[in-house]
């Protein structure tokens, strides 16, 4: 199905595609609200190899081409919002109507937790970037990617980092022990906006100290055991699909069973690929995506 947010003309120029990785998050702490009215937090995002692809040729208009279901209305689609804000953005660099087709193949399912749609925005930008001939650092590109969503600026650069401020300051950390991670996500939704409504007002604040651990114990699994996020326990009160999802997957005995993002996909962390492999076949059933990943670095 072809969603066009102005009407695609002939191709004028190279084309390129990328896959757009997931992540999950190893720790998420929500901490104080801000005055913008978004949240200041501590993270520790990872991407996975598991994802989407984002192709993108030099075209005289900008256009969508992607699977049925993934936005009403194309202009909404954070790649097109990502084309349109980077011309703003520098006008010096590309022409006011400098035009781009992309074809998006979605693999990660919205509403998930995984970051489907920052990491398209991201690639939309990097892609823009290098086709238009702009000449942009990824440390440049990076306001616009922040105004883009609080997880855009991390898909910049992929990998292991540390997220602060609302997610956009981005401090390297080092690559986990490689685990085989089993995701599932429920047949609910989770509206995040919402999500933050349910926090418990008296929960911890460990990030500073999570932080300072991690760099002693990163290579060790038994240290996994103490990953929390602030959404697992009141999403798991509210949509009994990702409580049953989670008790299912921590009945191989994983390393860690967590929560990515505001939900709804639950993850787990294996040693072993052999259970990791049984998990997976299990939780399969109750899952509108599920996937076996490994961490990208």
């Amino acid at each position: 199905m072809t969603n066009a947010a102005e009407t695609a003309q002939n191709k004028t120029g190279p084309s390129e595609t990328v896959p757009c990785y997931g992540k999950i998050n190893l720790f998420l702490e929500i901490q104080d609200r801000r005055t913008d009215g978004f949240h200041n937090l501590g993270t520790l995002f990872h991407t996975i190899d598991c994802g989407d692809r984002l192709s993108a040729e030099s075209a005289e208009m900008l256009s969508l081409d992607c699977a049925e279901g993934i936005t009403a209305t194309p202009d909404d689609n954070l790649v097109i919002k990502a084309a349109k804000l980077l011309r703003e953005t520098f006008p010096e660099r590309v022409k006011a109507d400098a035009g781009m087709r992309f074809s998006l193949a979605k693999i990660l399912p919205t509403g998930a937790g995984l970051g489907g749609g920052s990491s398209n925005a991201a690639a939309a930008l990097q892609l823009c970037n290098r086709i238009w001939g702009m000449g942009l650092t990824d440390a440049e590109l990076l306001p616009t990617a922040a105004r883009l969503g609080a997880d855009v600026p991390f898909f910049l650069y992929g990998g292991c980092y540390f997220g602060e401020g609302k997610g956009e300051i981005l401090k390297p950390a080092p690559s986990p022990y490689p685990f085989h991670i089993v995701i599932g996500t429920p047949n609910c939704r989770v509206e995040t906006g919402w999500a933050y409504g349910q926090l418990d007002p008296a929960r911890k604040r460990e990030w500073a100290r999570f932080k300072a651990l991690y760099f002693t114990y990163f290579e060790d699994w038994e240290f996994y055991q103490v990953l929390r996020n602030d959404f697992d326990a009141p999403m798991r009160r509210h949509f009994p699909e990702i409580d049953s999802l989670a008790q299912r997957m921590q009945s191989f005995s994983p390393v860690k069973t967590l929560l990515s993002g505001s939900g709804a996909s639950v993850f787990s962390l294996f040693r072993e690929k052999g259970a990791a492999d049984q998990c997976l076949a299990e939780i399969k059933p109750q899952c509108r995506f599920s996937c076996l990943a490994e961490f990208v670095t």
